[in-house]
């Protein structure tokens, strides 16, 4: 792909994944798409060849983000459990460092409105898809895997209800940036504050899973 071709695709696709996360897929033009990325319908056309399709391709783009910046951690979880050392303690230490990793992905400026989209298709699906591509439903499969080994009686509705309210209560935090700095009282978006706000979401999510492992394991 020669570099004009190049930056027209990459300001189409950055354009659809803006307008997809805050219009939702049905309330996005093609039209819009292209005045926003200062583009053209043929070009749209030539790279896509529908709304669809670039769709998809915003959805892609954005679960290989999720996989690039979770990579170490998930590849660790997933070696420690083939070697058959996936412990108690292991688990824990693995739980505390993959909620570090996906409080940072949630928080990336890069993917802003990739992630916003991801939370509007597990919340309100757009139909695209017949069923979610499964690579959306990893976030929560690991922290499945990961409680599964820390408690001793397997109910597994709960540790799935509390996988589901674990990572929206994620995505809750980063996509309301306004609401979340007028309750705080502070301007989240300065990087000082965000790092507070990036502690306090981790802390919180991490207590929220003890005291449910605490509860389970009476």
């Amino acid at each position: 792909m020669k570099h004009s071709e190049e930056s027209t695709y990459e300001r189409i696709l950055a354009a659809a994944a803006k307008l997809f996360a805050k219009e939702g897929y049905a309330g996005t033009t093609t039209r819009q798409i292209v005045a926003e990325a200062n583009a053209s319908l043929a070009s749209l056309q030539l790279h896509f060849k529908s709304k669809e399709n670039l769709y998809y391709a915003v959805v892609e783009k954005t679960t290989k983000f999720f996989y690039t910046a979770n990579a170490s951690i998930l590849d660790e979880i997933n070696e420690t459990d083939k070697r058959g050392l996936l412990d108690k303690e292991t688990a824990w230490n693995l739980l505390v460092q993959l909620t570090a990793k996906m409080v940072e992905w949630a928080f990336c400026d890069e993917y802003r409105y990739e992630i916003l989209l991801i939370q509007r298709e597990l919340q309100n699906p757009s139909e695209v898809f017949e069923q979610l591509p499964d690579s959306l439903y990893d976030m929560f499969y690991y922290y499945e895997k990961l409680l599964k080994m820390l408690v001793d009686v397997k109910n597994d509705f709960e540790i799935k209800s509390v996988c589901f309210s674990v990572v929206m209560t994620l995505f809750d935090h980063s996509n309301y940036p306004r609401v979340l700095g007028r309750v705080l009282g502070c301007d989240v978006e300065l990087p000082e504050n965000k790092e507070r706000v990036k502690v306090y979401v981790k802390n919180f999510m991490l207590s929220a899973i003890r005291t449910n492992l605490d509860r389970w394991n009476k």
